[in-house]
């Protein structure tokens, strides 16, 4: 073969051989060619110009035998070296070799017969006498693996693509590189090599850590080889290699791991006899959640109400308490408060293409109608403070919900008293450490009056669990398309520090015009990602996107130069 016609690939060794046959059945003489790419020791460092390099003969039981101390092949089998040849005599460049034989008698090699390539880095044509833990490659097809096979054909050219190794240390080839048919092992000489054995009952995928996974093994073996691990997203089709450890490691930890997903892991041992492929494992990591979010803003009339907005995302049932306080606001605060609160509860239908608003259920006063179900979710179920009163002019629901749904909380003040009030939702089913696969709060929002210093619209919204959740928190005005809205709002996030005395608020971040953030970029790709709407170029919104640690925050949204006006404040789970 010519170097025109050679595949080069980075970091892989090529090999052509071209067999012309001269006579069925036993060859008489056939012309050898083996095209090289770079030679490389186990780090993946060039060797120019080192070793021999010898084509083996399986023979007819299709067995090789490997290397000894003192032995190239076992003088008891019926291998043969069809070939060898000096690397330090032929030409390279940078360590890319194509070696020809020319014609070779060899009247004990048939058509059918398998090959291997055998490489040893150390010897030379002066001393072709391995000694004992001398470092070798050893390559064959893998039996079984269909497609091209190492073997003579009656005619045309064997491409095979690899990669060599010397020393203990075997990193695998990568199953994104080379055909899956061909396996590799590097051995010492004398080793007994033997093909790779998978104990199934032996392996497990342990419970994460946050933000790894390890995927162990025991019992399973994979001499002069090593093992190599693969990946993919419960429901998908395709596998994803992850990395590849020597023969001698029993574990892997994939710190790659996406919060709140289902993966499934295998593992391969292969070794230059073949390999073994374990069923998949079964894992779910760990994510924190949106435990609830409660804004406090004004309560007035009209336009200058509150609005509550939810998404939940997932599959079967959640249980979700929604409540407006004023009254209950009141025995805190010195500031006027809502007088009598009353929240109706409106779903967003699309089952006909076109959004639909359905009204679900309303309150007045929330020990009316479901007194006994919403006491059942204040703390420890969930987050939420008891109310202090039964009678109570207060207004609550407790919901039994399921699939991914939009609601819509619209409260109002019976006394129109233009006074504070506090609109909440709150996950009880938060505790359950919810994946993709389970129902939970993706998106809570509150539209409502931006004013100044205690009219400010100021959201609370607590992250439970035991890892980072990333969150894309949004304060909307010029976008929001209604009239009245604030023209330029400022959105400040703080994170309560309960290990400090006091508990002071922390400033964790601030935006004020959100194209102006270093990470606007990001910001685009995720709300794309989270369904967000999409804000019009030069847009004054502000928007934050944090990795947020569990606990407790509160996101206070007000207008630039202390302008005033209708806002919105978005809490969106991001990963």
């Amino acid at each position: 073969m010519g170097a025109a016609t050679t595949m080069k690939m980075k970091n892989l060794i090529i090999f052509g051989a071209a067999l012309l046959v001269t006579m069925p059945g036993a060859l008489g003489s056939f012309g050898v060619s083996v095209d090289l790419g770079s030679l490389q020791d186990e780090l993946g460092d060039p060797l120019v110009e080192t070793g021999m390099l010898y084509l083996v003969s399986g023979g007819a039981d299709g067995v090789f035998s490997l290397p000894e101390a003192g032995a190239i092949i076992d003088p008891g089998s019926d291998d043969a070296i069809v070939e060898s040849w000096d690397l330090t005599a032929e030409p390279s460049e940078g360590g890319e070799y194509i070696v020809g034989s020319g014609e070779v008698s060899f009247s004990g090699l048939a058509e059918g017969d398998e090959l291997a390539i055998v490489w040893f880095p150390n010897l030379t044509q002066g001393n072709q006498v391995p000694a004992d833990g001398e470092a070798y490659g050893f390559y064959r097809s893998a039996v079984g693996g269909g497609g091209d096979t190492w073997m003579v054909p009656a005619d045309g050219t064997l491409l095979h693509s690899l990669k060599f190794f010397t020393g203990a240390s075997n990193p695998l080839v990568s199953s994104s590189d080379v055909p899956a048919l061909i396996s590799a092992a590097s051995f010492a000489a004398g080793q007994d090599a033997t093909p790779p054995v998978i104990n199934i009952a032996g392996l497990s995928a342990g419970e994460p850590n946050p933000g790894t996974a390890t995927f162990s093994w025991t019992g399973s073996t994979a001499v002069g080889g090593g093992f190599s691990i693969e990946r993919r997203l419960q429901g998908e089709n395709d596998w994803s290699e992850l990395g590849s450890v020597g023969n001698l490691v029993t574990s892997f930890d994939d710190s790659s791991i996406g919060r709140g997903k289902n993966y499934e892991y295998r593992l391969t041992a292969v070794n230059g006899f073949g390999s073994e492929t374990t069923a998949a494992q079964s894992i779910e990591t760990l994510r924190s959640t949106l435990a609830n979010i409660a804004t406090r803003g004004v309560l007035g009339s009209g336009d200058q109400g509150l609005i509550l907005g939810f998404v939940i995302k997932g599959t079967g049932p959640i249980d979700i308490l929604t409540r407006a306080q004023g009254p209950e606001l009141g025995k805190l605060i010195s500031a006027p408060t809502a007088i009598d609160p009353q929240m109706t509860l409106v779903e967003t239908d699309w089952t006909s293409g076109s959004p639909v608003n359905v009204e679900i259920q309303t309150n007045d006063d929330w020990g009316d109608t479901q007194l006994a179900e919403i006491k059942e979710l204040f703390d420890p179920a969930t987050f939420a403070q008891p109310n202090t009163e039964d009678a109570s002019l207060d207004a609550g629901m407790a919901l039994s919900l399921d699939g991914t749904r939009l609601f819509t909380v619209v409260v109002t003040d019976k006394g129109d008293a233009n006074g504070l009030a506090i609109v909440e939702v709150f996950d009880k089913s938060r505790q359950s450490v919810p994946n993709d696969l389970q129902n939970r709060l993706v998106n809570v929002a509150t539209r409502g009056f931006v004013g100044t210093g205690d009219e400010r619209l100021i959201a609370g919204f607590i992250v439970d669990g035991q890892v980072d959740s990333k969150l894309l928190l949004r304060g909307l005005g010029p976008s929001m398309g209604i009239d009245g809205t604030i023209v330029d709002p400022k959105i400040t996030l703080f994170r309560t520090d309960f290990t400090q005395p006091g508990f002071p608020q922390i400033e964790v971040a601030v935006n004020d015009n959100w194209e102006d953030a270093a990470n606007s970029g990001e910001i685009a790709a995720i709300s794309q990602e989270v369904g967000a709407t999409e804000l019009p170029t030069g847009s004054k919104d502000a928007i934050l996107l944090v990795d947020a640690v569990p606990g407790l925050y509160s996101f206070v949204m007000e207008g630039v130069g202390a302008t005033t006006g209708i806002g919105l404040v978005e809490v969106f789970l991001a990963d």
